[in-house]
């Protein structure tokens, strides 16, 4: 790992971990009010988190592919990359 890429690394795991830590505070929603379109929050609330999960784990893949080609970049490696 290059030092020109470990922020990106930092910024992965950060999002990888607001991806994976929301679902885990059931206390936070688990609840019924407030409704939406007929459905108890801790329902429609878990869909906003499927949405959420997929936002910030696109987000991750695409600066880790910019930190891979960084590292490859530093060790002098073209890997064919485009």
């Amino acid at each position: 790992m290059s030092a020109r890429s470990t922020g990106l690394w930092a910024i992965v795991g950060v999002l990888l971990v607001l991806a994976a830590v929301p679902p885990l505070l059931v206390p936070v929603y688990a609840k019924e009010t407030p409704t939406l379109w007929g459905f108890p929050f801790f329902f429609w609330f878990q869909f906003v988190l499927v949405l959420w999960a997929a936002l910030m784990t696109s987000c991750a893949y695409v600066l880790a592919k910019e930190a891979f080609r960084r590292d490859r970049a530093a060790r002098g490696q073209d890997g064919g990359a485009k």
